[in-house]
């Protein structure tokens, strides 16, 4: 139920800020907002909903960037939320291929994991709003309801569900919102009117 939600654990890129069109941000000059991000942490903030990040950043293990490059994009995300009085509980990243067979890269579950145990939130308190196939399956797998945004990979994603091509998710199961900010609009706007 999403008045129940204390914690919300977000992907990175394609929900928070714009894809690469080369596939990967390497840079902090490459590291762009969405429109509405900003607004959309800031109003989780203020409602008292703790935010954590988990995202796959296989360019670390591609040696495209190393853990430091990452570190000083992070750090930018992090220091202009701050300015919008937005603090992260966590920012957990997967810097492995897909083919090392890790436990932390989405679809696993490790990156949400370790968010809910770091955090301390109950499951039942949390949400992952990401915009791909794989951030659903991370949350289906960690046992966390999951809300999929159609920035980024998210319009493609949800036309797959439609057709089927994701048989591991129920699409009933599945909320879908335009951007980052409709669905932390739809959590605050419950949260509030159950504490009325």
């Amino acid at each position: 139920m999403l008045g129940n939600i204390r914690h919300a654990i977000l992907d990175r890129d394609g929900v928070i800020n714009e894809e690469s069109p080369e596939g990967y941000i390497l840079s902090p000059e490459e590291w762009i907002w969405i429109p509405g991000a900003k607004e959309a942490l800031s109003m989780l903030a203020q409602a008292g909903i703790a935010i954590s990040v988990a995202t796959n950043q296989s360019c670390v293990g591609r040696g495209l960037i190393d853990e430091q490059g990452l570190y000083r994009i992070n750090e930018k995300m992090k220091n202009q939320a701050a300015e919008q009085g937005v603090f992260f509980a966590g920012i957990y990243f997967c810097p492995h291929l897909p083919e090392y067979g890790c436990r932390c890269r989405k679809p696993a579950p490790g990156l949400l994991e370790k968010a809910i145990r770091q955090t301390g939130f109950e499951r039942c308190e949390t949400v992952f709003i990401g915009d791909a196939a794989r951030d659903l399956l991370a949350a289906k797998t960690a046992g966390i309801a999951s809300f999929l945004v159609r920035t980024g990979k998210g319009a493609d994603t949800e036309a797959d569900l439609q057709k089927g091509i994701v048989k591991e998710i129920d699409t009933k199961s599945v909320h879908v919102f335009d951007d980052l900010l409709s669905a932390c609009r739809a959590i605050t706007a419950t949260k509030e009117k159950l504490a009325k």
